[in-house]
């Protein structure tokens, strides 16, 4: 399975468009809850880089032919920029990739990416090792790299590997994501001098470090902590202990608080408290509601105490970044 079926299924789905574009193709996500860009660079007969943009929760993914057939999918290397990106492993449980950790696998996700944090922004390989050994051989009889044996390396047996990016490996991959706004010939021809080192890097390694001390997480604790995101924001006035949202799943308040860390790579108070900032911040920016009144909607009784958490997110005070967004639109 290439990747142009893949792209090709992707636009059935209701909400994801497809733009061609001189230099590479753009999936276009919008959905009601979100969107999203993944724009695909051919760089080599077989390996295609896509640089991903997304602001929300959820990417939906079709079912794809032999979808099961592992020896038919490609290699897949992931390289998070920004945020959290939800892996699908064996027996139904799930880690997470986050800023400056990369992943190699041949497993792709089930029905949908996740992102719990909504904003994700990353890079994607998709290494088609068949395609490359029969449309481009050159790879290896001329550069020495055989691709081949990366699945061997990474991901033999289909595990996923997942490992903090080394100094010359984040070197090499902040380069090639630097390339997206250079101008389009001269970011091609880079992407493909970058991705030879990469690949040349990933096996070359003398020793290749044993992947992170992974916690996984069942579909059921994935499913609890995302009941308890959308629990504590649907209603930003509003408080709930973290005991009382334990009691409603019969579970203890220590799992809670691990389930929720483990997906949001928060404490339940710190993810709140930045999602109640950043409310406010929406609300001093487009409303003309007093700060007394902002303070309480997002849950502060006290306008001292929500001026003085508002000054940690943003290095000032709440009339302050008012005035500010003011003089900008002027």
């Amino acid at each position: 399975m290439n990747t142009n079926i893949i792209i090709k299924k992707c636009i059935e789905i209701p909400g994801i468009s497809l733009k061609n574009n001189p230099t590479n193709i753009e999936l276009c996500m919008e959905q009601d809850d979100g969107r999203g860009s993944m724009t695909f660079f051919s760089i080599f007969p077989g390996i295609s880089i896509a640089y991903i943009f997304i602001n929300s929760p959820t990417w939906p993914i079709p079912n794809l032919p032999d979808q099961d057939d592992s020896s038919n999918r490609p290699l897949l290397l992931n390289y998070c920029v920004t945020g959290r990106c939800e892996l699908f492993l064996d027996n139904n449980s799930f880690v997470y990739l986050k800023n400056g950790e990369f992943s190699i696998s041949k497993k792709s996700a089930q029905k949908q990416y996740a992102y719990p944090l909504r904003i994700y922004e990353g890079l994607e390989f998709f290494i088609e090792i068949d395609t490359i050994s029969a449309l481009a051989p050159y790879i290896n009889d001329v550069f020495n790299i055989n691709v081949d044996k990366i699945t061997d390396l990474y991901s033999l047996l289909d595990k996923t590997y997942i490992s903090q990016c080394s100094k010359d490996l984040k070197h090499i991959l902040t380069k090639i994501w630097a390339l997206y706004d250079e101008d389009a010939a001269h970011a091609i021809f880079m992407m493909k001098v970058y991705t030879l080192q990469l690949l040349e890097l990933l096996l070359c390694r003398k020793h290749i470090p044993q992947p992170k001390s992974l916690t996984f997480f069942t579909a059921t604790q994935v499913e609890i902590a995302q009941k308890t995101e959308r629990i504590i924001t649907a209603d930003l006035k509003q408080h709930h202990p973290a005991w009382k949202i334990a009691k409603l799943f019969s579970i203890s308040e220590t799992s809670l608080k691990n389930y929720f860390r483990g997906i949001y790579g928060q404490n339940i108070s710190v993810y709140l408290r930045e999602v109640r900032m950043n409310e406010a911040a929406k609300m001093l920016e487009i409303t003309k509601m007093p700060i007394s009144k902002i303070s309480e909607q997002v849950g502060y009784m006290n306008q001292s105490k929500f001026a003085s958490v508002f000054r940690l997110q943003y290095n000032m005070s709440p009339l302050e970044y008012r005035r500010k967004k003011v003089l900008k639109d002027i």
